[in-house]
């Protein structure tokens, strides 16, 4: 069955074709929404003034960071715009820049998870996850949270992070090239001159970067072993999860339709906006349904995830 997946004969070509074609106006729109959605949030809790007002925004902004690190991954495949240039530059600009990753850096690791799922040379492979306990996992959401995990973190983007560059890292600038290298400094001064002209250093800090500091990398954390820890080591149909999750859920750890992320590794090629479809036609095949790992909830349930990880753990220890 993985080499029928593999070989993509799940889906007829005209099909597949046409779940394929990018759309550069749905793509475009969902850039937008997620800025304008953050530009709310952080606009309403500078009015109200509040702090509880604040805790909420960094919630709310943490959920369109993610948004926005989604859509980089289909920039990333060149999901987003047909023409290249266009694509690598709105994903760098609006989507990863502002998170200090590169499209670039990032394209390369992912590929290469793509190529090597659920085997050591998976780059995002962890070992260590299976064997979390729901003590273990509520004691790094907390870490997460709070910042107590944030070295952690950091060292986890390592292979696509920009950081390395503001040390003067040779090796990421000729990784990512020096022009794209040149163009999120510039990117950085201008930031730095606008936030300078504007006294909002500290709106920036509490409002961006915390965010992305603590509930950004707990998300994260949630998705990423939602995605693959407890699945098959194969790169077929049980390599990796879908999450059927509720609307609340969706919004919260699933944007842009990445819960779908058995339908995005056998077909990666198909946009975010069309993983919805392609999922329903994948488990039209009985072979798909019998095989697929698909949970009903990130957080709770017998259905939900942490469920199916704990199961995953037993029956690897009573192998």
């Amino acid at each position: 069955m993985a080499e029928a997946v593999r070989g993509s004969r799940l889906l007829d070509k005209d099909l597949l074709r046409e779940l394929s074609r990018r759309r550069p106006l749905r793509a475009a729109l969902a850039v937008a929404r997620q800025w304008a959605v953050m530009a709310a949030a952080g606009a309403g809790a500078v009015w109200w003034g509040q702090w509880y007002g604040y805790v909420i925004a960094v919630v709310v902004i943490a959920t369109r960071q993610h948004a926005l690190a989604v859509l980089m991954h289909d920039g990333a495949h060149r999901s987003l715009f047909a023409n290249r240039r266009v694509n690598d530059l709105v994903s760098d600009l609006l989507l990863a820049f502002p998170l200090f990753i590169s499209t670039s850096l990032y394209r390369r690791h992912h590929l290469d998870h793509h190529r090597y799922l659920n085997t050591e040379r998976d780059p995002d492979l962890d070992t260590e996850a299976l064997a979390h306990t729901s003590k273990d996992w509520v004691r790094l959401f907390a870490g997460d949270v709070t910042g107590v995990n944030l070295l952690k973190t950091v060292d986890t983007l390592d292979q696509f992070s920009l950081l390395p560059v503001l040390r003067g890292d040779r090796t990421v600038t000729r990784a990512m090239g020096r022009g794209r290298r040149n163009l999120f400094l510039g990117y950085l001064l201008v930031l730095a001159a606008v936030l300078t002209l504007t006294g909002g250093w500290l709106t920036y800090l509490l409002l961006w970067v915390l965010p992305s500091l603590t509930a950004l990398s707990m998300i994260l954390r949630l998705r990423a072993a939602a995605e693959h820890v407890g699945c098959d080591p194969d790169g077929g149909v049980g390599g990796t999860r879908t999450v059927l999750a509720n609307p609340v859920e969706r919004l919260l750890f699933s944007p842009c339709r990445i819960n779908y992320h058995l339908a995005h590794h056998l077909y990666p090629s198909v946009p975010f906006y069309n993983l919805g479809l392609l999922h329903r036609r994948l488990m039209e095949h009985r072979d798909v349904r019998e095989r697929a790992h698909v949970s009903r909830s990130y957080l709770f349930g017998r259905s939900g995830v942490l469920s199916h990880i704990a199961q995953a753990r037993r029956d690897r220890a009573a192998a």
